[in-house]
């Protein structure tokens, strides 16, 4: 019986060998790590904007959960700080949702609030700066996210009811 050679060797031939396939793992890995460290790399301006976002997403959540579960919440603000609050028996109270979690600045940024709810009035009583009520409507605020090393600030303003505008303020 007579066999082909060449036919076996091609069979045994495809595929990549062991070599080459940690080769392309590492050179990926590489590339993730290039990728990864460019993008953790954000400007000050970019994570002021994050920020200024972020909170301001986090208080339209918070009131349409005022709103779906008929609770009152509260978001307490300090110049370093903030964290969502629920009214449970007369006291406000940490919410335990990890959403609403307290969230400390990075480094350098810092809040500064006009509302009809001011900061320190009722220290006694624990009252957030702002309140989202279960209708809707919410304490008129003006917020004001700023980074010492930018001269531009985001302003984060809500409304009675409701609304919310996020605007970037820069001095030029």
């Amino acid at each position: 019986m007579k066999v082909n050679h060449s036919t076996t060797a091609a069979a045994n031939q495809r595929g990549f060998t062991l070599i080459e396939v940690m080769v392309v793992v590492v050179i990926i890995g590489i590339l993730i790590n290039f990728v990864t460290l460019s993008l953790g790399r954000s400007s000050p301006q970019d994570q002021l904007k994050t920020e200024a976002q972020r909170l301001s997403n986090l208080i339209g959540l918070a009131s349409e959960e005022a709103l779906l579960r008929s609770v009152l919440i509260g978001v307490d603000i300090s110049e370093e700080e903030y964290g969502f609050l629920r009214l449970e028996e007369g006291s406000w109270q940490p919410m335990e949702d990890n959403l609403f979690r307290s969230r400390q600045l990075p480094e350098g940024m810092e809040f500064s609030i006009a509302s009809s709810q001011q900061s320190g009035e009722d220290d006694e009583e624990n009252i957030p700066e702002i309140i989202l009520l279960n209708s809707g409507e919410m304490t008129p605020f003006e917020l004001k996210l700023s980074s010492d090393r930018l001269e531009s600030y985001y302003r984060l303003t809500g409304s009675e009811m409701g609304e919310r505008t996020l605007d970037h303020v820069s001095p030029y």
